[in-house]
C-alpha cells in the first residue's frame, strides 16, 4: 500500500518532471524521481527508473546501488548482490558498494564469503562498517582480543555507530571486565541520549557491582520499560526480564525474581530459532535408555576393549547448575590438566553412530568401529596426550552408556547439588535452549525432567557396574582444600597451589561459555546453598524429589 502523498513530494516530483520534458535522460532527475517513488513504496516504478540510470550512465554508482537495494528489499539478496559485483568488476571501487555487498553477505549468513570480501578491501579503505563487521566475525569465533581492536577502529571513525558500543559492552561484561564496562557506558552516554539498552547496561553494571536499588530504579523506570515490552526486540525483552529476575532475587523480593523468570523463558520460548525445539524428544530418548539398559537385560558377555589408550581422559558429568562450571575453573588451574570448552565434542560422535545404527548396536560394536569412533573424538579438538583431558558437558550423562562402551576406560566425575537447589536454579537461569533446556521452562516441567535424568544414570551405574568419584557443591564450598583434594587424588593429580587462586584462571578466560560466568570468577560463597529455601514455589515439587534428596543425603 503506497504512502500518504504530501504536497512537497508532489511539488519535488513535479519540478523533476519537467526537467526530464527538456532533457528526457538527465540522471539527477531520473533518480531524484526513483527516491520518491521508493519513499512512496512504488518500487516497481522505482526499479524501472534505476534500470534506466544503469543504460544512461554505466560509470556512476547510485542507479547500481538503489536498484540492489530495491531487490534485497524483495528478499533477492543475490540478485542484489550480483548488480552491485558487477559495477565492482567492470567499473571502479567504490566504499558504498563494498559496505552494501558485506551487509548483504551478512544478511543471508554468508559468513565465509562476507570474510573473503572484508579481507579484500579493509586495508584499502578506512571503512567504520568494514571494521565493525570483522570484530562480529571475530567476536562469533570466539577471538575477543582481536575483534575488541576492530570495534575501536569503528568507533573512532564513526562514534555514532552503536553496534560496536553492544559487542564492546556486551564482551566487557561477559569477561567480567566491569571497569572497562563503566568507561564504554559513561563514554555511549555522551553520544545516545535516549537508547533503552544502553539504561539496561547501566543497569546491568550496578547489578554486577552489587548496587541493586540502583539497578532496579533503572530497570523501573516506567519509560524504559515500556520501550522494552513494545519497541526493543524479543531477544532484548528476554535479556530486560532476567535481569529484573536477578535484581529482584538480591533484594529478597523472590516471588517477583520467579515470575519475571517465567515471563523470561515464555518470551525465549517465542523466539524463531527456538520454536522447533520439544522437551519430548529427548525424554522420549531418556525412556528408551531405561528400557534398553535395564540390568535383566544386560548380555552375558559384552565387548569391553578399550580400543586405544584413553586412560587420560575423564568425563565431568552433572545436572545443569549442580556446580560443573565452578569444578571446570578450579581443574583448568592444574598444570596437568586439559578441560574441553563446552562443546558436544561427544554427542557428535554419537549422533553420527546412530544415523546408521539401532539403540542395541552399541553392543556389538566391532573394535575398528569403535578406534574409528575415539580417533574422531580426539581429532575434534587439539588433543594433547601429555595432559588429562577432561571434558565437561553436565548432561553427557544422559549418554553415559555410550561412554562407557566406546570409552571404557575413561573416569566419571559426578557433580551434585541439593536437588531443589538444582531445580530451582534451572528455572532462573537463562540457557541458550535446545532438546534439553526447553524442559527448563517452569519448576514442574524441571522437576520431571531432572528425576528422569538421575532415574537414568542409576540404570547406567548398575548396568555397566561404573566406578564414578562423586563430588558435591556443597561440600566444596564449605571445606574446599579436602574435597578439591580427594577429587585430585581420584584424578591421579597432586594438589598445586594454583589451585587455591581458580579465580585468576577464569578471569585470564576471555570467554565462560555457561551461564555462570561471574559466578567462577568470585571467591567461593556459600549464598547459593540452600537458595530454593526463598522459593514458595519449590513447595509444589518437594513431595516429587525427595527420594533424590534422599538417595543424595540431603
Amino acid at each position: 500500500m503506497s504512502k500518504k502523498i504530501t504536497n512537497n513530494s508532489i511539488s519535488d516530483k513535479n519540478f523533476y518532471l519537467n526537467i526530464l520534458k527538456n532533457n528526457p535522460s538527465n540522471y539527477e532527475a531520473i533518480l531524484k524521481l526513483g527516491l520518491i517513488d521508493v519513499k512512496e513504496n512504488n518500487l516497481l516504478f522505482a526499479k524501472e527508473k534505476f534500470k534506466k540510470l544503469l543504460k544512461i550512465d554505466k560509470t556512476k554508482h547510485e542507479g547500481y546501488l538503489n536498484l540492489s537495494n530495491i531487490y534485497s528489499f524483495e528478499g533477492k539478496t543475490l540478485k542484489a548482490n550480483e548488480i552491485l559485483n558487477n559495477y565492482l568488476n567492470n567499473v571502479e571501487e567504490n566504499i558504498e558498494i563494498i559496505n552494501t555487498i558485506a551487509v548483504n553477505l551478512l544478511n543471508i549468513k554468508k559468513i565465509n564469503e562476507l570474510e573473503k570480501h572484508i579481507k579484500k578491501f579493509i586495508n584499502k579503505y578506512q571503512s567504520y562498517l568494514l571494521y565493525y563487521l570483522q570484530g562480529f566475525i571475530l567476536t562469533k569465533a570466539g577471538k575477543f582480543s582481536e575483534s575488541e581492536v576492530f570495534f575501536k577502529k569503528s568507533i573512532s571513525l564513526n562514534a555514532n555507530f552503536w553496534n560496536n558500543y553492544d559487542f564492546l559492552m556486551k564482551q566487557y561484561e561477559k569477561q567480567s571486565r566491569l571497569k572497562d564496562f563503566k568507561l564504554k557506558i559513561d563514554s555511549a552516554k555522551k553520544i545516545f541520549q535516549n537508547n533503552a539498552k544502553l539504561y539496561y547496561y547501566e543497569s546491568l553494571f550496578y547489578f554486577r557491582a552489587g548496587k541493586y536499588n540502583q539497578s532496579l530504579n533503572i530497570l523501573a523506570d516506567k519509560k524504559i520499560e515500556e520501550n522494552f515490552l513494545y519497541k526493543q526486540s524479543d531477544v532484548d525483552l528476554a535479556d530486560y526480564f532476567h535481569l529484573l529476575s536477578r535484581v529482584y532475587e538480591k533484594l529478597g523480593l523472590y516471588s517477583d525474581s520467579y515470575n519475571f523468570a517465567i515471563k523470561r523463558n515464555n518470551t525465549i520460548f517465542k523466539f524463531k530459532e527456538n520454536k522447533n525445539y520439544n522437551k519430548d524428544l529427548i525424554l522420549n530418548t531418556i525412556s528408551a535408555y531405561k528400557k534398553f539398559f535395564d540390568k535383566k537385560n544386560k548380555p552375558k558377555q559384552m565387548n569391553i576393549s578399550g580400543g586405544i589408550n584413553h586412560s587420560n581422559l575423564v568425563f565431568l558429568i552433572g545436572f545443569p547448575r549442580s556446580g560443573t562450571t565452578l569444578l571446570d575453573t578450579i581443574l583448568r588451574s592444574h598444570s596437568k590438566t586439559m578441560v574441553l570448552e563446552e562443546q558436544p565434542y561427544l554427542l557428535d560422535i554419537r549422533h553420527n553412530f546412530y544415523k546408521d545404527h539401532k539403540l542395541d548396536d552399541i553392543l556389538h560394536i566391532t573394535e575398528a568401529e569403535k578406534i574409528k569412533m575415539q580417533e574422531r573424538y580426539f581429532n575434534s579438538f587439539d588433543y594433547k596426550p601429555d595432559k588429562l583431558v577432561i571434558d565437561k558437558y553436565p548432561l553427557n550423562l544422559i549418554e553415559l552408556g555410550f561412554i562407557k562402551t566406546i570409552f571404557p576406560n575413561s573416569k566419571i566425575i559426578l557433580a551434585i547439588r541439593h536437588p531443589l537447589d538444582c531445580i530451582i536454579s534451572c528455572v532462573l537461569t537463562a540457557f541458550k535452549m535446545n532438546d534439553a533446556m526447553v524442559n527448563f521452562e517452569n519448576i514442574q516441567t524441571t522437576s520431571f525432567f531432572y528425576s528422569q535424568c538421575f532415574d537414568l544414570l542409576f540404570k547406567y551405574f548398575h548396568y555397566y557396574e561404573i566406578n564414578y568419584y562423586q563430588i558435591k557443591y556443597e561440600d566444596v564450598v564449605m571445606n574446599f582444600k579436602d574435597e578439591i583434594g580427594k577429587l585430585l587424588n581420584f584424578l591421579n593429580l597432586h594438589f598445586e597451589e594454583s589451585i587455591n587462586d581458580f579465580q585468576s584462571t577464569a578471569m585470564q578466560r576471555e570467554k565462560i561459555n555457561t551461564p555462570s560466568y561471574d559466578q567462577v570468577t568470585q571467591p567461593i560463597y556459600s549464598s547459593s546453598i540452600n537458595r530454593y529455601k526463598n522459593f514458595d514455589e519449590i513447595n509444589n515439587i518437594k513431595i516429587d524429589i525427595n527420594y533424590w534428596i534422599n538417595k543424595f543425603s540431603y
